[in-house]
């Protein structure tokens, strides 16, 4: 099959947010396993998106989901150290824990089956969501609270916050969710003015730093004035176009520019 822009980047979070992200979390056995088994994982999951949907997609998929849930049980083995590290240590916490439903939505797709009663494109743009927002932000969060910022605590607790805030918008009530986008773009909002302050030695790590910020913030008001308009049931910004700006605002500058940012400083 032809991969468009939602497969790839999908496929960005596999082969670089995701191993950028986890030389970051708390180190445990049950994640260095995860770690020795994500080449095999991802490479399994870029194969799913060349084959049709169906049985054989999906049983390729099951490798990431399983990868998913070994980072998910390294954070409950270390759930005790988590509340002792206060807040940056539970944003990473929040990291290792929300990449699992990502993976239940990356089998859903590829079996090409409704989930909760959702369809295409929203079975996998959650499936990235929870790749980049649910993974590779409270990471960001987590780096920037430790750098002792009262901006990147707050910003933390609104994308940790109204991560499963959204999931239940989109399940039961669309007041809710669209409470919940407000959340969660005033908290990754927060955290980018908060990375603004981070002092970096590195001036090319403190120059990633700034385009991450930049980014998202514009990636934020993007899905601020998307959630708006179908609310109101007005289409000023469509799917395809959310992906084309939002999704590679939020995915190669805010995530990957933001993972490359700590990953140049702590070289």
């Amino acid at each position: 099959m032809n991969l468009g822009l939602l497969e790839l980047l999908f496929l960005l979070a596999v082969w670089a947010i995701v191993p950028l992200g986890l030389p970051f979390l708390p180190d445990s056995p049950v994640l260095r396993v995860a770690r020795r088994i994500w080449p095999i994982a991802a490479l399994s999951a870029t194969v799913s998106f060349f084959l049709p949907k169906g049985m054989g997609a999906a049983a390729l998929a099951l490798p990431w989901l399983a990868f998913n849930g070994l980072v998910a049980l390294g954070g409950l083995l270390r759930l005790k150290d988590s509340f002792r590290g206060g807040l940056p240590s539970l944003f990473l916490l929040a990291a290792m824990m929300f990449p699992p439903i990502g993976g239940v939505h990356l089998v859903s797709s590829r079996l090409g089956h409704p989930l909760a009663g959702f369809p295409e494109p929203i079975i996998l743009l959650t499936a990235i969501h929870f790749h980049y927002t649910a993974f590779a932000a409270p990471i960001l969060a987590g780096l920037a609270a430790r750098s002792g910022g009262v901006l990147a605590r707050a910003g933390g607790i609104g994308l940790v916050g109204g991560t499963p805030l959204l999931a239940m918008g989109f399940l039961f009530s669309p007041h809710l969710k669209i409470a919940a986008v407000g959340v969660l773009c005033l908290g990754v909002i927060t955290l980018a003015l908060a990375q603004l302050a981070v002092a970096m030695p590195s001036r090319r790590a403190k120059a990633l730093l700034v385009v991450s910020s930049l980014a998202v913030i514009a990636g934020m008001v993007l899905a601020a004035i998307y959630e708006h308009g179908f609310y109101t049931g007005r289409t000023w910004i469509s799917i395809p176009m959310m992906a084309r700006t939002h999704g590679l605002l939020n995915g190669i500058g805010f995530s990957l520019c933001g993972l490359l940012a700590w990953r140049n400083q702590s070289v």
